[in-house]
């Protein structure tokens, strides 16, 4: 229609639904001192901070072993689970994200099997590695709360002005404000509806906008 405006594209926090049926059969190994999925006690902390990543940041980190997972057979296998910083996805989800948000993510095949013995489904971790400083123009995003930090917080509201001069077209991300949250845009979200993708969740939390 001649005159009308294009809405501006949604940006949510991509999440999961909090549906698991899976628990972890060794996370008190994968690192030293029991460090968990993200973090190394006994050395430098990963990420190496919330700000700045100049190793790259959340890259998964180099594991005693690989993460395996016990799955309850009474319960339907998601095509997403939101756990710490990162996300455990399906071979459906993965295939998804390497067509259209390749290069944003890295991948490392668990070990899986059902709790009654059986092959367990084949699952992946995943980690977004495709994060942006400086992303959100702040001055207009009047509920965002800026830490002494420098880190953002979320404090209601879906009013985030995100700056597609700095995103790029990037369709799944991290700011490194705020560091432990996975940001997706609306042709990701349409995309998990068109795909089926099961599990997902999606805190809209502001918009592209062009200044």
């Amino acid at each position: 229609m001649s005159g009308s405006k294009a809405k501006p594209q949604k940006i949510y926090i991509l999440d999961s639904d909090g549906n698991y049926g899976w628990e972890f059969a060794n996370l008190d190994r994968l690192q030293p001192d029991s460090g968990g999925l993200g973090l190394d006690r006994l050395g430098a902390p990963w990420p190496d901070s919330m700000l700045d990543s100049p190793g790259g940041p959340w890259r998964i980190p180099d594991y005693a072993e690989t993460p395996k997972l016990i799955f309850d057979p009474k319960r339907k296998v998601q095509d997403i689970y939101a756990v710490e910083y990162f996300l455990f996805i399906s071979d459906k989800m993965k295939s998804l994200l390497e067509g259209f948000a390749p290069n944003s993510c890295d991948y490392l095949l668990c070990e899986t099997e059902f709790s009654n013995g059986k092959t367990g489904p084949k699952i992946w971790l995943c980690s977004v590695v495709d994060s942006y400083r400086k992303a959100v123009d702040v001055e207009n995003s009047p509920l965002i709360r800026v830490t002494q930090w420098g880190g953002y917080m979320i404090s209601g509201g879906a009013d985030w002005c995100f700056l597609p001069a700095v995103l790029k077209g990037a369709h799944l991300f991290r700011l490194v404000e705020d560091a432990g949250s996975i940001f997706c845009d609306q042709s990701l979200k349409d995309m998990c509806k068109d795909r089926g993708i099961k599990g997902t969740s999606f805190q809209q939390v502001g918009f592209l906008h062009k200044l």
